[in-house]
């Protein structure tokens, strides 16, 4: 009976993944390739989550996407089976019921469909003839606008399979002391940006790393050449959006279930090096593993998101506000 309603859902998703796989190959500018292209990342995660049958929405994404392709004139690479994969992993993960907390596996599982997400993009992108530019303006705010939200696909996904969401929106972003939790995430964001700031001066000059820039203000050069509405936009998603998303996901969901299964310590070692490595750049690994560290403590100590989240944001508006001054986009 429930597949009656879901078959014809999932069909309708996989229809728009087709679409999105032409209109990728065929955009004529880099922002729309990637924002059809998460497009048809979403169809794709409807449709396997809805039917709950990897082995018939993966074989259906893989054929779909092949024939695209073909017909298109896209490219063919093996990158096109990463999105059956995901398909294939999300259509497993979809069926499980899962306890909260999480088990660490349940944990790591979340995590790695978040990373499969990152993949399939890169997959689908790759069927393109054109080279495509990621650094453009505006390719970059749809990338720094499209991360949040998968972030909090994978947390509400979780939440509702373990039935904690309720309580879990209730624990962590009580209203009652709000305002003394953001002022201890508002003090705390600007000991983190000092902390952070000697780990990569130490990694540099000590270790002789080069660590490269995570900041989108530092390392795409056209975003300080002049103001566009792409600039506000990315920033908004680096100071709002993505602590939002990420504390939710590495605070609430990942560092909450692996201290409660493991204890405190190998929880909050284990969840700080996933948040590094999530950034998917190792020279940042230290730095991002010690913020990782800190903003788990003010979870654990405050029990609140709005102490971390907000902590995370300032540290993350600082990073950015100090950039745009450096850059001369704006007057300090």
């Amino acid at each position: 009976m429930r597949f009656a309603i879901t078959g014809p859902l999932g069909l309708l998703a996989l229809g728009l993944y087709a679409q999105a796989a032409v209109a990728v190959i065929l955009a004529p500018s880099g922002a729309q390739a990637i924002l059809w292209a998460l497009v048809g990342l979403g169809a794709v995660f409807a449709a396997s989550y809805l039917w709950q049958r990897w082995w018939v929405s993966a074989p259906a994404t893989a054929i779909i996407g092949l024939i695209v392709t073909l017909l298109a004139g896209g490219q063919l690479h093996s990158p096109l089976v990463v999105t059956a994969l995901f398909s294939a992993l999300v259509g497993w993960w979809s069926k499980k019921r899962l306890t909260w907390p999480l088990r660490p596996a349940e944990a790591f599982l979340a995590i790695g469909v978040l990373v499969m997400v990152s993949l399939s993009l890169s997959a689908m992108l790759a069927t393109r003839g054109a080279p495509l530019n990621t650094q453009a303006p505006q390719a970059l705010a749809v990338l720094y606008l499209s991360t949040p939200p998968w972030e909090w696909i994978v947390v509400l996904a979780v939440l509702s399979q373990s039935r904690h969401l309720r309580l879990f929106l209730a624990e962590n972003y009580a209203r009652g002391n709000f305002l003394r939790h953001a002022g201890i995430g508002l003090a705390a964001g600007i000991g983190m940006l000092v902390v952070t700031a000697a780990v990569v001066s130490a990694e540099s000059h000590g270790l002789k790393v080069h660590v490269r820039a995570n900041n989108p203000f530092v390392f795409a050069p056209s975003l300080s050449r002049h103001r566009t509405l792409a600039q506000a936009l990315i920033a908004g998603a680096v100071v709002v959006l993505a602590p939002l998303g990420e504390e939710a996901l590495f605070r609430g969901v990942l560092f909450s279930s692996l201290s409660s299964r493991w204890g405190y310590a190998i929880g909050t070692v284990t969840s700080a090096a996933v948040f590094g490595l999530a950034h998917l750049d190792l020279s940042l690994l230290l730095p991002l593993g010690v913020a990782g560290l800190v903003l788990n403590e003010l979870y654990r100590r405050t029990g609140s998101l709005v102490t971390s989240t907000v902590a995370h944001a300032t540290l993350n508006g600082l990073a950015v506000f100090s950039a745009l001054g450096a850059t001369g986009v704006i007057h300090l």
